[in-house]
């Protein structure tokens, strides 16, 4: 896990797990990250490093509260990913390819192609 301090405002400004799965370009860099975070107020469904993208990405894209304001539904909308393709210092090519980054709200998803989640990234905004 790594984190990034404020030193101005002593405060955690982002939270980065790990899951080290194998493909991703990082693998073996870290330790796995042996998270488990509960979505979602009825919590019935959790994301830990073993999740896949598909079981999340349609948990966090159906209407599961119908009671929230049309603006808080507009935040929960998954935007098109972002695509990070990460090479060494050398520019020599990937053998893992391009992971996707999803956004949503406060958090960033990086997603393999393999349907794997690489990394989670909790943002302090």
């Amino acid at each position: 896990m790594d984190v990034l301090f404020d030193a101005t405002m002593n405060t955690a400004k982002k939270f980065i797990l790990h899951t080290n799965f194998p493909g991703h370009y990082d693998f073996s860099i870290y330790y796995r990250c042996n998270f488990a975070l509960a979505l979602g107020s009825s919590s019935s469904i959790v994301l830990t490093a073993q999740s896949k993208w598909s079981e999340i990405e349609s948990f966090l894209s159906c209407d599961e509260e119908p009671s929230l304001p049309e603006e808080k539904l507009e935040s929960r909308k998954l935007q098109q990913p972002v695509v990070l393709n990460r090479c060494s210092s050398n520019n020599d090519s990937n053998p893992f390819g391009s992971t996707f980054c999803f956004g949503l709200q406060d958090v960033i998803f990086e997603v393999m192609a393999n349907d794997h989640i690489a990394t989670v990234m909790l943002l302090n905004s």
